[in-house]
């Protein structure tokens, strides 16, 4: 009997990949590369005038969000990241505009929709919108008609990574001569079993770094400092523990030869700020682009979000919005054509503690789009680009950032620890969507252990008070 349902099980699963690789790529989407699994970093494009919609059409717009899940075992939308919340990886679901009027994002759909290794997943199932609403959408066509139906699109299940194995470095790339933090994520990786031995190498070169164990094993941070005289281009990265010997992550790094570029139409007071700094930022509306279209702007908004691991627009704030920490994207006006908003960023896009941001990614409106906006200029073209705001990634969490409250593990599977250097008196954890999901009250306690084992996958926030009444904030990822 064991026998026969085993049959019938790899003739189901069999089924299921036949049917992934006769599944045709809707006309609207393309994936790059063509042959990735789930498990590979995949380019998705979006075209807005091969699509269907429902309500208005797509084509235009400063950037699309893809609302989307997968198929798994046959089962379509399975694991679904909402077009406003973020993935299982924290990344945003926001496409970025392409010249050709095309969108895309890059992702790595094992990573984003945080499914376990070895799930027969056989497509991506996705609708796109204006980021705020379904008043614009974009979709499939059903075959045959004019209908509008979901995007199905094919993908091959592939083989799960070995593991342990690393997937991801923060920042994964470094100029010559500078000194960096990074995070390197890893699944069961033992890091806390470890040697303190961690590296770079190239062509027999190679960088040793210090490093700093996390209060869980999969997550290592490290400050890598790269001589002037370093080779340019890709670096394998090593981490020895004592479990798993050494793990090896091929061109885990990359040493520039360049300094990173700063607008001209911005300028950041600390002139050199980390994320956890308090900044001041001025937008100079004579320098932005296109020639002066807000030098007589009643009001100015600030549409922003976060590059996190190379992947720009992460918790994206939108203009029309609130940032996690409640402010206003209103800048203040100054009187000499210059507008400022002064803020934190890890507050005001509600960071991890230990994240590493590398950039703000922002464009300008006169409150909304039709006013006029304000972006960069590219140095080669001329034309308007997003700005990218380097944010500088030498300083260390500052202790009474870092020490007040720490959750781990994170992400988590059962139970969610909470440590405060003060009593604790209560925590809610609640959905990117704002839905409250657990509520409790501590009493003279600084740590308290929490089950979320009956919350969904997904990213999750919670938030409270210490004694004296001192506020906390963090993210955290459910498995």
């Amino acid at each position: 009997m064991k026998k026969s349902l085993l049959i019938v099980n790899l003739l189901i699963i069999g089924l299921l990949l036949t049917g992934a690789a006769l599944a045709q790529m809707p006309a609207a989407i393309t994936i790059e590369p063509e042959n990735a699994t789930v498990y590979d970093e995949i380019t998705l494009t979006f075209d807005p005038l091969e699509a269907c919609f429902q309500s208005g059409s797509l084509t235009g717009n400063a950037y699309v969000a893809m609302h989307s899940g997968i198929t798994v075992n046959g089962n379509p939308w399975q694991n679904v990241i909402e077009f406003n919340g973020t993935g299982a990886n924290g990344q945003s679901p926001i496409l970025s505009f392409n010249p050709d009027g095309t969108y895309s994002i890059t992702f790595v759909p094992y990573d984003f929709y945080g499914f376990a290794p070895g799930v027969v997943v056989t497509q991506i199932c996705a609708v796109f919108n204006n980021g705020t609403g379904w008043n614009q959408d974009g979709r499939d066509f059903e075959p045959g008609t004019t209908n509008c139906i979901d995007f199905f699109i094919p993908i091959d299940p592939g083989s799960p990574p070995a593991d342990p194995f690393l997937h991801s470095i923060v920042p994964d790339n470094c100029d010559i001569g500078e000194s960096v933090n990074v995070q390197i994520f890893g699944l069961n990786t033992h890091f806390q079993d470890a040697t303190n031995n961690a590296w770079i190498a190239k062509d027999g070169n190679t960088i040793s770094f210090t490093s700093l164990f996390a209060p869980n094993d999969t997550l290592l941070s490290a400050q890598i400092s790269v001589p002037g005289d370093a080779i340019i281009g890709n670096w394998n990265l090593y981490v020895e523990n004592l479990i798993d010997d050494t793990i090896v992550l091929v061109n885990g790094f990359t040493v520039n030869d360049t300094v990173s570029y700063f607008p001209f139409a911005i300028t950041i007071d600390p002139p050199e700020p980390s994320a956890y700094d308090e900044i001041t930022l001025t937008l100079d509306t004579r320098l932005s682009c296109p020639d002066g279209a807000l030098l007589s702007a009643d009001s100015v908004k600030f549409h922003s979000g976060v590059t996190i691991g190379g992947t720009t627009w992460n918790n994206v704030v939108p203009f029309d919005g609130l940032g996690v920490n409640g402010q206003s994207p209103s800048l203040i006006y100054n009187g000499d054509s210059t507008w400022s908003l002064v803020f934190i960023p890890v507050e005001y896009y509600g960071i991890t503690p230990g994240l590493i941001l590398e950039a703000i990614n922002c464009v300008f409106n006169g409150g909304d789009w039709t006013l006029g906006e304000g972006k960069d200029y590219d140095q080669n073209s001329g034309d308007c680009i997003d700005f990218i705001i380097p944010l500088y990634l030498g300083s260390q969490i500052p202790e009474w950032y870092n020490n007040e409250v720490i959750i781990y593990p994170n992400p988590v599977n059962d139970f969610l620890k909470l440590n405060s250097s003060n009593n604790l008196n209560t925590y809610v954890i609640y959905t990117t969507l704002g839905n409250v999901e657990i509520h409790e009250k501590i009493v003279g306690s600084n740590s308290s252990t929490i089950d979320v084992s009956s919350l969904s996958p997904g990213v999750y926030f919670i938030e409270g008070y210490t004694e004296g009444q001192k506020s906390f904030h963090k993210k955290f990822i459910k498995k």
